[in-house]
């Protein structure tokens, strides 16, 4: 199995998932702060997303890997603890003021994590890295014209994200400290150096 398929499949995944779970937040926001103030939130947060994916893009070849693999690591495990706490949380009554805080939030949130994770595969390999966010957004905005997305629970897409993002956090931290750990690990995430 070469990088190119490994990086392939991690970006889908994880674009898949975190764009996934922004589309069902955003299905059940709609109903709350209307149509064009969701469709407003959206827009800003991709705009932000293009623009930190190409800042850190080109800012990355400036660091040492091993410092940046370590500091990827811990922003990815970050984001893993807010999905998971977001899992157990339980279910409260909001205001629509509330929502709409709350799926700007999201929406930066996702930018911040999307544009970090796809700036890591395209490091790694570019073209796969771009090839798999593109297959997943197409698959996302299919799905939701179909109205398959919204049958899936809010709850399980957080769930999967924080795993997800702990399988790709921890590797690359194991990789920046130099720890000793099996090879294994390569094919979920390959090293940046």
């Amino acid at each position: 199995m070469s990088f190119e398929f490994i990086v392939f499949f991690t970006a889908f995944k994880y674009v898949f998932v975190e764009g996934g779970e922004q589309a069902l937040v955003g299905i059940g926001t709609l109903s709350r702060i209307g149509y064009s103030q969701t469709l407003k939130i959206t827009f800003i947060g991709i705009t932000v997303g293009v623009f930190l994916y190409f800042l850190f893009f080109n800012v990355i070849g400036f660091f040492p890997h091993k410092p940046v693999e370590i500091a990827l690591g811990i922003g990815l495990l970050f984001f893993a603890y807010t999905m998971f706490m977001e899992f157990f949380e339980h279910g409260n009554k909001k205001s629509s003021i509330k929502y709409n805080l709350g799926y700007f939030y999201i929406a930066m949130l996702e930018a911040v994590e999307n544009s970090v994770a796809l700036a890591t595969f395209s490091i790694i390999e570019m073209s796969s890295a771009i090839s798999g966010a593109i297959l997943a957004i197409g698959l996302i905005v299919g799905l939701l014209w179909l109205g398959i997305i919204k049958r899936i629970p809010l709850k399980i897409t957080r769930l999967i994200s924080g795993i997800l993002l702990s399988l790709t956090g921890i590797p690359l931290i194991l990789y920046g400290l130099d720890i000793p750990h099996p090879e294994f690990l390569h094919w979920l995430i390959p090293p940046l150096s």
